[in-house]
């Protein structure tokens, strides 16, 4: 999106309500948020009523977009910045809102990211959690998922691969010799099956000082994406084994639209529903 559209989205806050509406209703035809029928009735404050469960919504209930104390022109502005990478305290004193709520913001964007990947379902399953309104996961990440990571025609694909775990993983790489090395927590792996690696990150993989992830030249080194990842993720500090899915997830987004509008990709994921997780 050029300057001028986006001041132009960004003059009122009727604009940038029309930006969002349009992702979140096809042909601006409401529906139940929660049991999909069509019958609904006007209530007051502009939202509406179900006719057949009776629940009470506005246009953004139960979407991402709504799990942030931002209006619509704030928002806006908090995808562009995001869209640049400027850091969070930056965005803070521009958008003049506290360090949290600006890490609240990203953590939703992530997540959202996560939930219009082909592989949600079982990142999910996997104890990410989905996002504000959907369900708590039982039991704390130790470790995160092992992703298989491939590249078709320029187009990044990080397959969550619920079949291996992080002491698989380590298994190969004792026994089999599979090579592996390493930035901050996250492991990689040489290719793997039809796989240019496997990644992972989380304490089981480091059992003992005694076990090291030195090896050099792995073929994913030599990869754009790679090179953004660890550009990235050096960035940030103690990454938690629970976010690197989000983090990983986000750079597969951001490599394969690098030609395209982020902005309106990433818009367009806010206005989606928040899973059930």
């Amino acid at each position: 999106m050029d300057v001028i559209g986006f001041n132009d989205l960004v003059s009122s806050k009727q604009a940038a309500r029309r930006f969002f509406l349009d992702f979140c209703w096809k042909n601006h035809q409401r529906f139940c948020p929660r049991c999909r029928e069509r019958k609904l009735y006007r209530v007051s404050g502009g939202r509406r009523r179900c006719s057949r469960c009776c629940y009470t919504f506005h246009d953004f209930s139960r979407r991402f977009l709504n799990s942030c104390a931002f209006d619509c022109r704030q928002w806006l502005w908090f995808l562009k910045l995001f869209e640049l990478e400027v850091p969070p305290r930056d965005m803070a004193a521009q958008l003049r809102v506290s360090y949290p709520t600006v890490l609240k913001g990203q953590d939703i964007v992530r997540r959202a990211i996560v939930a219009q990947a082909l592989d949600a379902t079982l990142l999910h399953r996997a104890g990410v959690w989905a996002g504000p309104g959907g369900k708590r996961p039982e039991s704390a990440m130790r470790d995160s998922p092992v992703f298989g990571i491939i590249d078709v025609g320029g187009v990044v694909i990080c397959d969550t691969l619920p079949e291996l775990t992080p002491e698989e993983l380590l298994l190969f790489k004792c026994n089999f010799r599979l090579r592996t090395a390493s930035f901050g927590r996250v492991v990689y792996t040489a290719p793997y099956r039809n796989y240019l690696a496997m990644a992972c990150c989380g304490p089981s993989l480091w059992p003992t000082d005694l076990v090291r992830h030195e090896d050099k030249r792995l073929p994913l080194d030599a990869t754009d994406f790679w090179g953004l990842v660890k550009q990235r993720l050096g960035r940030v500090r103690g990454l938690p084994p629970v976010q690197f899915p989000l983090y990983l997830k986000e750079m597969e987004l951001r490599y394969n639209c690098r030609n395209r509008d982020l902005l309106g990709v990433l818009a367009k994921a806010l206005c989606a529903f928040v899973p059930d997780g």
